[in-house]
């Protein structure tokens, strides 16, 4: 599951360079990422294996996105070989804070779309700080997540990351997830964690470009 974080750092739309191909003011990017363990929402999506992630964004007139994102899964679950995320919404400024909303569908087609669902989010960003509601369509599942940027000598940044995972269906137990991240560059180091029983401490290490 693609992350989408509304820090200053990372942009409403997770963009960092666009290149121009309308009249339309529409843009482009691309992303790619290895990672160490592709964790998401304080839980392993690859069973603490590493990753290979990739995605396209295409935005109009700097406030209407869509896109898609890619990458390898593995688990108990029986996914599949891999996950592809395709979503669309709107961003814009509100006085001093960014506002994000739209929609995202989370798709694994080596398992026939039993595991598919599809989520809204919503999300602001004021300074260094973040907030954003996600809820599963079909399930009312929510998941509410906050972050803090802060920026270190030498160029280095912390990401403070916390979220609470509400289920609505049965036979899931809701949790909360931690994390603290530090980066400089492409390079970021993650420390996680949750309260679920009997959960350990995940960390991973990650390469990230974007063109």
């Amino acid at each position: 599951m693609k992350k989408w974080q509304l820090t200053k750092r990372a942009g409403l739309i997770a963009a960092i360079s666009m290149v121009s191909v309308t009249s339309f003011a529409a843009q482009i990017s691309s992303n790619l990422t290895l990672t160490s363990n592709y964790i998401w929402r304080g839980v392993s999506q690859t069973d603490d294996s590493a990753a290979v992630q990739g995605g396209v964004d295409y935005t109009i007139n700097k406030h209407f996105y869509t896109g898609a994102w890619t990458s390898n899964v593995e688990g108990a679950n029986n996914v599949g070989d891999y996950e592809l995320d395709v979503y669309g919404g709107y961003t814009n400024k509100f006085g001093n804070f960014d506002f994000d909303a739209g929609i995202i569908t989370y798709q694994y087609p080596g398992n026939g779309g039993i595991d598919d669902f599809t989520e809204i989010y919503a999300g602001t960003a004021y300074k260094n700080y973040s907030a954003k509601l996600s809820i599963d369509i079909a399930e009312t599942d929510m998941y509410l997540e906050g972050a803090a940027d802060f920026e270190l000598p030498d160029k280095y940044l912390i990401t403070a990351h916390l979220g609470i995972y509400n289920y609505d269906r049965a036979g899931f137990k809701d949790y909360i997830d931690y994390s603290a991240t530090i980066s400089k560059g492409d390079i970021s180091f993650m420390v996680s964690n949750t309260d679920l029983p009997g959960d350990n401490i995940r960390v991973n290490i990650s390469w990230s470009k974007s063109f």
